[in-house]
């Protein structure tokens, strides 16, 4: 691929991101805010998806200068190309993320769900890595942490932040 092309990509893509991120944030806007119920401006249905939808149009718009300022990818883009190690890490990312999201959320007990799926992640991930540095059991460990410390602090910012109740 040549230099003209990322920046072509850049463009579309920048744009697609940014319309999608304005209408997120017209729609959270139009959610109801229970003013008349004197509701708490922090817990308002449309805050989060109107804060994700700020970022996402940001981006986009950075994305899009970006493309028009002639900055982009200046070398090929080997999207085509695969080699059997990235192959083998896209199918296996593919795989724990459909077996979390299908098989364990909401019917394991979400701590005990998200932890499994980080330690199986990372490690996993680390094992195909032809660099790995850390020795068995310190990947294991490091993981198992990992694991733990994910699960508690997502379960912590969407059950005492977003007021999200999480399955288990």
């Amino acid at each position: 691929m040549t230099r003209a092309r990322p920046l072509v990509t850049d463009m579309i893509g920048g744009l697609v991101f940014t319309i999608i991120g304005v209408a997120g944030l017209i729609e959270s806007l139009r959610m109801p805010r229970f003013e008349n119920r004197n509701a708490d401006p922090f817990t308002v249905p449309g805050l989060t998806p109107g804060l994700l939808s700020t970022v996402l149009a940001v981006l986009g718009v950075a994305l899009i200068a970006r493309a028009m300022a002639g900055r982009g990818g200046a070398t090929p883009l080997p999207i085509l190309n695969w080699s059997a190690g990235s192959a083998t890490r896209m199918i296996f990312t593919l795989v724990t993320v459909m077996t979390y999201g299908f098989v364990l959320f909401g019917n394991v007990p979400f701590i005990i769900a998200t932890t499994l799926f980080v330690f199986i992640f990372t490690i996993g991930a680390e094992l195909l890595n032809p660099q790995r540095k850390l020795s068995l059991p310190k990947l294991c460990i490091g993981a198992l942490v990992l694991g733990l410390c994910s699960a508690f602090v997502v379960r912590f910012v969407f059950v005492q932040i977003f007021l999200v109740r999480l399955p288990g």
